[in-house]
């Protein structure tokens, strides 16, 4: 499809005569007497990840102003929801720093190590901000659609398997490998740039922007699948059916994500189905057998740990986990043509050309 650029736009298609008979004796009329459109604009000039993070951040913000005013009109609006205002508030903070960026691109350009290092920053900022969309998300998604589908989630499983799988490996909860499966599961966080950053340090800065986008690619269609499937996780929905007997306890690390979950409004977590703890996890590693291929062993180890701790620590159903695969085709499909598609329309280059 045909995308208009600048220089599509000299004049109007529905003025070409008058401007072909227009007398050089007369004054020039102006070739429109609306103001441009800016916002178009200022939106083309982003990179198509940080582009991302306006189309998610947006509806996800009004989403939880919304939540929070309908709590208010219930005469609740708890400690847990205001903190959802606060990560809102840091996000554009953190978001402003783009432009920020941009606009001393040519002053820092004499300064390398300093250039670098805002790069660098800048090209990792929608990975974090793509992180602050997930946030609102996560404890929101029941004001947009309120119809679950976890008990169909427990039905397949229970087709599959015979029964849950989340429930059968209670057998083996020791303390000890609670605090072992929360570490592997905190190392989500890393797994998910890491073949960014390992292409970063490598001085593949092109290919290193191509896996970042194809994570966050992976992380926006995720979101989208939570508001069109909400399904509370098995430590919820499960537990409300009292089918757990054994409790999950552990040390330190165990009892600061316990915290953390406890922060979500009334246990409205619905961000289970697809898994991304999968989706991102095989998308990172397709990025690292394509381009260095020495860091997928490397990766894959803490991979599959992550994704035993996820069924271990009762944060997903194994139906999740094969949902999170097949995201992998679509994301390798999608990104290279959205990038295209992006630069296209663009105002300026893509970088590390």
């Amino acid at each position: 499809m045909h995308t208009s650029g600048p220089s599509d736009r000299v004049a109007p298609p529905c003025y070409p005569a008058r401007i072909a008979v227009t007398s050089s004796l007369a004054p020039e009329a102006p070739a429109s007497t609306v103001p441009p459109a800016r916002f178009p604009s200022l939106l083309r000039r982003l990179r198509p990840e940080e582009a991302l993070f306006l189309v998610g951040f947006v509806p996800s913000s009004m989403v939880t102003i919304w939540a929070n005013l309908s709590l208010a009109e219930q005469g609740e609006v708890p400690r847990r929801i205001r903190g959802a205002l606060l990560r809102l508030i840091i996000a554009m903070l953190v978001a402003g720093l783009v432009p920020l960026i941009e606009r001393n691109r040519a002053r820092l350009a004499n300064r390398a190590s300093l250039s670098a290092a805002a790069e660098f920053l800048r090209t990792m900022l929608p990975f974090l901000l793509c992180i602050a969309v997930y946030t609102n998300l996560h404890d929101t998604v029941r004001f947009v659609n309120p119809h679950d589908v976890h008990a169909e989630l427990v039905a397949i499983e229970d087709w599959l398997f015979g029964g849950q799988p989340v429930v059968w490996a209670e057998r083996y909860i020791t303390p000890a490998r609670t605090e072992f499966f929360s570490l592997l599961y905190a190392n989500f966080y890393l797994v998910a740039p890491s073949v960014v950053i390992v292409l970063w340090s490598m001085g593949r800065r092109r290919q290193s922007r191509e896996a970042l986008l194809g994570v966050i690619v992976c992380f926006y269609t995720g979101y989208l699948l939570y508001v069109i499937f909400p399904a509370a996780p098995p430590r919820l929905y499960l537990a409300s059916l009292g089918m757990f007997k054994v409790t999950l306890r552990g040390g330190p690390i165990a009892g600061f994500q316990e915290s953390l979950l406890e922060m979500m409004p009334y246990h409205a977590s619905r961000a289970a189905f697809p898994s991304l703890h999968s989706a991102v996890s095989f998308v990172s590693l397709y990025y690292a057998w394509r381009y260095c291929r020495w860091f997928f062993p490397i990766l894959l180890t803490f991979v599959l740990g992550l994704l035993v701790s996820t069924v271990y620590l009762r944060h997903h159903y194994v139906v999740d986990l094969f949902a999170g695969v097949f995201l992998l085709p679509w994301t390798i499909w999608v990104t290279p043509r959205f990038e295209a598609w992006w630069w296209r329309t663009a105002d300026q280059r893509p970088p590390f050309r």
